[in-house]
């Protein structure tokens, strides 16, 4: 095997370890978050509003990281859940859920709104404070956050005690075109036939 070829393989495993290590600790904020976010919605005597369908990412329809909580929060639905609102956050207040209500967990579901602080806005409403939200994102600097069909933001929002923490940016075409361009090179050059030119 020529030394590109090898070169470029390697690349390819070791892109594959990182973004396959990325989603296992997705994977594990996720559950952790979600467990947190529970037990503190049974102590306040809050309902947990979960956004976004629990089994509507690739990972989690083979493992499910969290649960559909009191109400389940999503564009589309959530077919496996009791209670399900389907409504988009960033269109206003979503019915039935009171202002400083609920304890809000919401899981790589702010990377594909089309109006981030519209987003914001709604689940700030809905939970009265940041001790009250609790986001997980998908990590800014993996392939994931780039390339996922429908991703148009990337970075994290931390809840503090003072509100949240927003250090996300928009995802442009061209980073798009250029990480998908360096991998179809990389996987050209790793799987090109022998005595190709």
């Amino acid at each position: 095997m020529s030394s590109p070829k090898l070169a470029a393989r390697m690349i390819l495993g070791y892109v594959g370890l990182v973004e396959g290590a990325a989603a296992l600790i997705r994977f594990r904020e996720r559950t952790a978050a979600f467990q947190t976010a529970t037990e503190r919605a049974e102590a306040l005597g809050r309902r947990l509003v979960v956004i976004g369908d629990p089994d509507a990412g690739m990972h989690t329809r083979l493992m499910r990281a969290y649960g559909c909580g009191d109400v389940c929060v999503d564009l589309n639905g959530c077919r496996g859940c009791p209670v399900t609102v389907v409504a988009d956050i960033t269109k206003g207040p979503i019915a039935d859920i009171a202002d400083d209500s609920a304890v809000v967990f919401v899981s790589c579901v702010l990377e594909y709104v089309p109006d981030l602080n519209a987003a914001l806005a709604e689940i700030s409403r809905m939970a009265g404070s940041a001790d009250n939200v609790f986001v997980v994102t998908v990590q800014p600097w993996t392939l994931t956050a780039r390339l996922y069909p429908g991703a148009r933001w990337r970075g994290t929002v931390n809840a503090d005690g003072s509100g949240q923490a927003v250090a996300m940016r928009a995802v442009g075409l061209e980073e798009k075109l250029v990480i998908t361009g360096a991998l179809g090179v990389a996987l050209a050059a790793a799987f090109w036939p022998k005595g190709r030119k």
